[in-house]
């Protein structure tokens, strides 16, 4: 997985930087891919990226630990492409209840999830539940989780291709600077 390597401090710092800089630039908040809200609940902050095309990543925090639920909106895996709607089996199975709990409020949609990781340490392992894929199913992580921006130059990128001329509002300089405030 993308992140395997990056610990949780610098995934929130990432997180933070690229929605502030969302922020610059598009002043239309519903047109932005990234958001930050710190204490969305006490002690618990809540990320997000949407891209407009019915895919999101929510990503909860609380100290050290982090939960990703993500929804690929055209996977095989959704609730959607069920005979009868249901999340996949074993897709929340261990994941710590402080973090999921969250995600039980009508906000997130708890049931549009295809793929779901958490970290609960700094540098742990990422772990999932006990889903079991049998006809090699695609739950999205592999092309949504890259979508989350963890440094200026993929913000960068994201940014040039998202926003196209209106990229232009900043510099790359400005793009490293915030970054570099958030580490």
């Amino acid at each position: 997985m993308i992140l395997d390597n990056l610990p949780n401090k610098k995934l929130v710092s990432a997180l933070k930087a690229s929605a502030a800089l969302d922020i610059e630039l598009c002043e239309d908040e519903y047109l932005r891919c990234f958001s930050y809200k710190a204490n969305w609940a006490p002690g618990i902050d809540v990320a997000s990226y949407e891209n407009g095309g019915g895919d999101e990543i929510v990503i909860v925090i609380k100290g050290d630990a982090i939960l990703i639920k993500g929804f690929d909106h055209e996977s095989e895996v959704s609730p959607h492409a069920q005979e009868e709607f249901r999340i996949w089996p074993g897709m929340y199975e261990g994941a710590p209840e402080e973090l999921l709990g969250v995600l039980d409020n009508d906000f997130f949609e708890i049931a549009h999830v295809t793929f779901c990781f958490w970290r609960t340490s700094n540098s742990g392992s990422w772990q999932q539940g006990t889903v079991n894929f049998q006809n090699n199913e695609d739950n999205g992580a592999s092309w949504l989780l890259p979508a989350i921006t963890i440094t200026p130059e993929y913000f960068i990128e994201y940014a040039k291709d998202y926003y196209q001329d209106d990229f232009n509002k900043i510099t790359p300089a400005r793009v490293h600077q915030v970054f570099s405030e958030y580490e």
